[in-house]
């Protein structure tokens, strides 16, 4: 979890003093633009089958086992199909990218710089689509410190270089260019992470089989719906925005909807380990363990970002007139509706789908997951040209916390073999009551001593909630043996803890 939360750390902090500078550079256009790229990109997620999901579970299932030669025959066939699959999508994307200024609103002048920045994406995925099984494979082995250090380094790069590229003047196409030679060192550095983490592997095309895919093939196709749709869910407002709307207007959804997904990023890194460690528990045969990894990591995902949404939710607008004074107007009343949602819907049921996952009991969750990508999309279509961004966003968080909100946790509750109200209580009760005294206190600060005008005073207003949340959480949210764990682990690590706790 450290170094999870190091690699979205990074990310944070980088995001965060990178997309006021880059809507600085580009203009609400240009930034549109970019954003809309990724957004497009993503769809080739599709050809992904699920291949990447069964990659984790079955990794993870023989390396515990010790059974290289089935490892080696997973990585290797994946490798394969990925190349072939890869190949075939970059010479569709160069022949249709001339086209994708027929479909979305943009002025003349960033028709072929954005042609040229969907084929540089497309370049990165590909090779992603690649490369980045040796990332799948460092997460199903736990290995998350390399997995990390080679997210770190790259994010750092990335946006540094960014930075300067928009300093000298290079626009759309430079920053996509240079994110292109980024992902190309991380994704060898993957390769040189899991060749020392896994010294027994082989890579080469004769351990590759159509048994093999078959086996991945039968096992994926169920996250192949729940990753397709989950694609769609976070795709589509942006892609249908850019339709529907001029292309600034995907800018201004997007801002608050990275700036949710930033934060809540550290507490879904639980729910990544959820899905390795429940196919790990599953092999060796342990439902108890399970039970309580159902419990405990839904309500520690609440428990964690619980400082957050309290703050965002006091001072969203505050910290977008901080952060970006020239779109706050148009993108702060969007956090509220979207925080709301996520909360309820992704961070507090972000593990239930992973253990699902997991222990390959995830068919109904993909399917669930499909309809609402679809209703969703077919909302969006009616709603955004009559009710604007602000209509999408209702739309998105109404539907997110009906499905992965209350279907989800009802589905794991079955799972289990306890009910669905208890398992509700369990995660949402004691974090949101903990929360009550700190959000009251939030709200004075504000209106008397911390308003919220500048950086300093949004820094100590965080500082503030976040101690007076988690201490409290520390003794309400977590039993008596977990803050003995926490207790132990922080005193092996932090020599000040050890003396103090034996004193």
């Amino acid at each position: 979890m450290f170094w999870n939360w190091l690699g979205v750390g990074a990310g944070l902090f980088t995001g965060i003093l990178l997309s006021p500078y880059m809507i600085r550079k580009l203009g609400p256009e240009g930034y549109g633009l970019w954003a809309l790229s990724f957004a497009l990109v993503e769809y080739y997620t599709f050809l992904d089958l699920g291949f990447r999901s069964a990659t984790v579970k079955y990794v993870a299932h023989h390396f515990a086992l010790q059974e290289w030669l089935q490892t080696n025959e997973i990585i290797n066939t994946i490798l394969v199909y990925s190349g072939i699959v890869s190949g075939f999508l970059f010479v569709l994307t160069v022949l249709a990218s001339g086209y994708l200024k027929y479909f979305f609103k943009m002025t003349p002048e960033y028709e072929r710089s954005f042609q040229l920045l969907i084929i540089l994406m497309s370049i990165s995925w590909c090779l992603g689509f690649v490369f980045n099984t040796f990332g799948a494979c460092l997460e199903a082995i736990q290995r998350f410190d390399l997995y990390t250090k080679v997210n770190v380094s790259t994010t750092v790069l990335r946006a540094g270089g960014t930075a300067i590229i928009l300093y000298l003047g290079y626009g759309l196409v430079g920053i996509g260019a240079w994110t292109v030679c980024i992902q190309c060192l991380g994704y060898a550095l993957y390769f040189v992470s899991f060749r020392k983490a896994v010294p027994a592997s082989e890579i080469s095309p004769r351990f590759a089989s159509l048994a093999t895919l078959r086996r991945m093939g039968s096992f994926g196709i169920h996250t192949f719906i729940g990753n397709i749709s989950q694609m769609a869910l976070s795709q589509s407002p942006a892609l249908l925005i850019g339709h529907y709307l001029p292309a600034k207007f995907v800018g201004f959804y997007n801002l608050p909807t990275r700036l949710i997904q930033y934060t809540g990023d550290a507490v879904g890194r639980i729910g990544i380990i959820t899905n390795a460690s429940a196919a790990e528990i599953q092999a060796r045969g342990d439902s108890h363990v399970l039970s309580e990894l159902a419990i405990y990591t839904n309500r520690y995902c609440v428990t964690l970002f619980m400082p957050l949404a309290i703050a965002l939710w006091v001072f969203g607008d505050r910290v977008f007139r901080v952060w970006v004074p020239s779109v706050a107007q148009s993108t702060a009343p969007l956090l509220p509706i979207l925080l709301g949602g996520y909360m309820i819907a992704v961070v507090g049921q972000f593990s239930s789908g992973m253990l699902l996952q997991g222990m390959g009991r995830h068919q109904r969750y993909s399917r669930a997951l499909l309809v609402e990508a679809i209703v969703v999309a077919g909302s969006l279509v009616y709603v955004i040209p009559r009710y604007g961004i602000m209509g999408a966003a209702w739309v998105v968080a109404v539907c997110m916390v009906l499905d992965r909100g209350f279907f989800a946790p009802w589905l794991v509750s079955r799972e289990m073999g306890f009910s669905f109200l208890h398992f509700m209580n369990s995660i949402y009760t004691v974090p949101t009551l903990v929360g009550i005294p700190v959000a009251a206190l939030a709200w004075w600060l504000r209106i008397t001593i911390l308003p919220g005008n500048n950086l300093f005073q949004l820094a100590a207003m965080g500082a503030i909630v976040a101690a007076s949340y988690l201490g409290l959480a520390f003794f309400f949210c977590l039993p008596r043996e977990h803050r003995a764990l926490l207790g132990g682990w922080l005193g092996r690590r932090i020599p000040f803890l050890k003396s103090v706790g034996a004193h």
